[in-house]
């Protein structure tokens, strides 16, 4: 196909997201908080589920220290293949952005339960 039989059979895609007036529902936009990220795809899109780390009492005795972890599932989002790149190149300019300003992000630690003092 020629490129000038290409650019009629194409429809105008430079439309610029930001001059769109955002709208909110009227019962307003659902929140999430997530510290647990995971993918799963398909052919044609890729979800992206997200989840929260909490530690929960056991059911036997539920006490301060028997306690165990478990991630609890808060949202799960589903978008096509070109969106999923879109949000990787603006996840990429704005963590290099950040960690210009505020140095190289490192995996956190967890620290260890401080030791009792005297009683």
């Amino acid at each position: 196909m020629s490129e000038e039989t290409k650019s009629k059979a194409e429809a105008p895609s430079n439309i610029d997201l930001r001059k769109i007036p955002l709208e909110e529902p009227e019962d307003g936009v659902f929140t999430a908080y997530s510290n647990v990220v995971n993918m799963t795809w398909n052919l044609t899109d890729v979800r992206i589920r997200f989840g929260e780390l909490l530690n929960v009492p056991n059911e036997d005795m539920p006490t301060w220290d028997n306690q165990h972890s478990i991630i609890l599932e808060r949202v799960s989002v589903a978008i096509p293949w070109y969106q999923a790149k879109l949000l990787s190149n603006l996840l990429a300019g704005v963590l290099k952005n950040y960690e210009e300003i505020n140095g190289e992000l490192k995996a956190i630690k967890l620290p260890a339960a401080p030791v009792d003092g005297p009683s």
